[in-house]
């Protein structure tokens, strides 16, 4: 069976696997290991080589159609050049045309000998792919208007209509975009966020915890995590009752490290939310954003 690598390349590491044409992750097996963002261009490129390197050598069968890749922005993912910068991470790899180097490493390594005549190399930002990979699993969202959320270090969303991811529209974020949406006295992305979560608890019980999980292990012996999930189920749906105000879609996808923590928050977040859509949550993020680096070439 004929093959894809997908990559999602956060900035702190970087989760890869084999997505055979079946849909299925080969083994089921996620693989990661750190992005090295902070280091050289070479250091940089060479660990991305070495992880496309290393999954293709995982699976000896049917030749490689594709290599889909997640990539946070700024980046130009039509042609595949990095623009990040100011941010302390992949600096060194600021208009790099990353879709060259890799087409270059392989043709310089045994990959080459094992490639579709179709193959390419795609790119796109890390939430459009969760949502691709989301509707591959789940058919059925498929149909009618969707909003896929994927709440972590911020707020990453997709829309789409019928299967087709929009970017553009007068009923739609700018680039699909709701983390920079005006909220509260702020934006979207400082209150639906980890950073979010862990600031409001902090404020409250003059206690300082670095990470989300702390707050959830602490919610049936501790008032302060109870109110803090009350309220980020609160905001939440207030910042949903904005953007749907103007996008009514029928399905929601909610994933992310902080979707683990649904069922603390999800009573608040029902009883606010003034739209009747019907909410998904994803069994497994990483899984669902490597199956959409695949669903890129359809």
């Amino acid at each position: 069976m004929n093959f894809y690598i997908g990559l999602d390349i956060g900035g702190t590491n970087i989760k890869s696997g084999v997505v055979l044409e079946n849909r299925n992750i080969l083994n089921d097996n996620i693989n990661m290991c750190s992005s090295l963002a902070n280091e050289d261009k070479n250091t940089i490129l060479n660990n991305i080589f070495n992880i496309i390197e290393n999954e293709f050598n995982s699976y000896n069968y049917g030749n490689l159609l594709g290599i889909g890749i997640g990539f946070p922005g700024p980046f130009d993912y039509e042609h595949g050049i990095c623009k990040i910068k100011n941010i302390n991470k992949y600096e060194s790899i600021y208009n790099v045309n990353i879709k060259d180097e890799i087409l270059n490493f392989i043709n310089n390594s045994n990959i080459k000998n094992r490639i579709d005549k179709n193959f390419n190399i795609l790119f796109e930002n890390d939430a459009t792919l969760f949502a691709l990979g989301e509707l591959e699993i789940n058919q059925i969202l498929k149909n009618n208007k969707c909003l896929a959320i994927c709440i972590g270090t911020g707020c990453g969303s997709t829309y789409l209509e019928n299967g087709k991811v929009i970017k553009n529209g007068k009923d739609i974020g700018e680039n699909g975009w709701i983390y920079n949406i005006a909220f509260k006295d702020s934006i979207i992305d400082d209150y639906i966020s980890a950073r979010g979560i862990i600031n409001f608890y902090n404020n409250i019980s003059n206690i300082k915890v670095d990470n989300v999980k702390d707050i959830s292990l602490k919610y049936n012996i501790d008032k302060n995590s109870n109110i803090t999930f009350d309220n980020f189920g609160e905001d939440f749906a207030n910042a949903l009752n904005i953007v749907l105000k103007d996008f009514d879609a029928k399905n929601i996808i909610i994933g992310g490290q902080i979707s683990k923590s649904y069922n603390l928050f999800k009573n608040t977040f029902i009883k606010n939310l003034k739209y009747n859509t019907n909410i998904y949550l994803s069994q497994d993020t990483s899984k669902s954003t490597l199956i959409g680096s695949m669903a890129l070439f359809k």
